[in-house]
């Protein structure tokens, strides 16, 4: 995906890398205050070889037992949505200053950030007027890797059925042009949008639904940042912690148990 580009357009970042040598190039950055969510061992052990001023880590044996690392303490990560376990390594900085400060940021405002490219969707909704628009997200590794999607088959079904009972909506399902799976449907009030890799196209197309309906993928998370309204099939694992109404819109879940596509 091409965030980096996407990124840099954002005023509060001033630098984006990709890297292909990360630990050499986080050596030459030299950084005064280095903040890491990854939580391995061998990752550790590299960069304590880098002799960082400060690295803000999360919790592990290497970092709890090496005075070279800072770990927020105590440090509770149950029941807590990922944002939240994030923001206590950036309390870690300086917590006097984040208790001050942390309220007075409006999290809402988010949205207004996003970088956003038009050029896909508004060739795709070109003469098409429609009360509603529905968006189907069916497609995330995670979800069927851990068993909790639909077949794609069902989500098909789901989406034609939903398209036949409300013709004065329009849904489009929502895919990606590296996607393996690539479906064709020509119906009046269901369309594929195909997305590139520009995520500020992806930003732009969901800026103009007004529902979404999708298993656990990070298009979730931008729907939750736009605050559009969004039903989501989730693991019971990933519910408490990846979901989303963090930025006051609206958002509910359906858990789902590991093998729940067999049952049905």
């Amino acid at each position: 995906m091409n965030g980096g580009g996407d990124l840099k357009k954002l005023s509060f970042i001033d630098e984006v890398l990709h890297s292909s040598n990360f630990f050499q190039d986080l050596s030459l950055l030299n950084p005064d205050i280095f903040i890491s969510i990854q939580r391995s061992s061998s990752f550790f052990k590299e960069l304590k070889k880098l002799k960082l001023k400060k690295c803000i880590v999360n919790p592990h044996f290497i970092s709890l037992t090496s005075s070279y690392f800072t770990t927020p303490f105590p440090y509770f990560r149950s029941k807590k949505y990922m944002s939240k376990i994030a923001l206590k390594l950036v309390k870690a900085i300086n917590a006097k200053h984040y208790d001050k400060n942390i309220l007075k940021i409006d999290f809402s405002k988010v949205k207004d950030f996003l970088p956003n490219d038009d050029s896909l969707s508004k060739n795709f909704l070109k003469n098409l007027k429609y009360e509603k628009i529905i968006a189907i997200n069916p497609f995330s590794n995670n979800s069927e890797y851990r068993g909790v999607n639909f077949f794609i088959k069902d989500w098909l079904n789901l989406t034609r059925n939903l398209a036949k009972n409300h013709r004065n909506f329009l849904f489009i399902l929502l895919n990606f042009d590296t996607n393996p799976i690539q479906i064709n449907i020509k119906e009046s009030n269901l369309k594929i949008f195909v997305n590139n890799d520009n995520i500020a196209s992806l930003v732009s197309i969901s800026k103009k639904i007004d529902f979404f309906i999708s298993v656990d993928t990070g298009n979730v998370h931008l729907c939750d940042i736009l605050q559009i309204p969004s039903l989501v099939f989730i693991s019971k694992l990933a519910a408490f912690r990846f979901s989303g109404g963090s930025y006051k819109g609206k958002y509910d879940s359906l858990v789902v148990d590991k093998g729940w596509q067999k049952k049905i």
